[in-house]
């Protein structure tokens, strides 16, 4: 009787697998999609693509192309830097709202490198402690920000203690935050 019951059960679960096993799948569930992005720009195509009036910088610089190499030609780039006062003109031109000339934003990058080449040290302070007094006395945080992006790549580390004095103060955290990579960077 045992060995009958032992042949029941296995041929029962012998029937078993063989039908789960010809047995349909369940249907999956339609994937949920996902909500759209509201940035137009998400995609790599839409962020790519040219648009009338609105060039990409690649487009400005070929357009430009010779403007900007008679702008940011040495010759040029020295005058920014004979003293504090024409460092200051030129930086100056920097915009709230991210509305600063590119021409100009290219010879205040430009000049930026300029002073960190070799034998360019008096340059070099001029051209930083015209930054720092840009930086303190701005009152919009694009331009604070775009002072202290120049400041980031041509500061010493003399500067670092005083960004540090000055955003200690603000309001801004956005201009708070920057400043302190900022400064992480020029105490290194």
């Amino acid at each position: 009787m045992k060995s009958s019951i032992y042949r029941l059960m296995s041929f029962m679960s012998a029937a078993a697998l063989a039908l789960a096993a010809t047995a349909a799948a369940p249907a999956k569930p339609a994937a949920a999609k996902p909500p759209a992005d509201p940035n137009p720009y998400a995609g790599y195509g839409p962020a790519m693509a040219s648009k009338k009036g609105d060039p990409m910088a690649v487009e400005w610089q070929a357009k430009n192309k010779a403007a900007l190499e008679a702008a940011t030609s040495d010759k040029e780039l020295v005058c920014f830097v004979r003293d504090l006062a024409s460092a200051r003109a030129l930086l100056a031109e920097v915009k709230p709202a991210y509305a600063t000339d590119p021409l100009k934003a290219c010879q205040i990058a430009a000049v930026s490198q300029f002073v960190m080449r070799p034998g360019w040290e008096h340059a070099r302070g001029i051209w930083t402690e015209a930054l720092f007094r840009a930086f303190m006395t701005a009152t919009d945080d694009t331009v604070r920000i775009a002072y202290l992006d120049q400041l980031r790549w041509c500061g010493c580390q003399r500067h670092a203690g005083a960004i540090q004095v000055v955003v200690s103060g603000c309001r801004s955290k956005a201009v708070r935050d920057f400043a302190d990579v900022v400064i992480r960077e020029l105490s290194r």
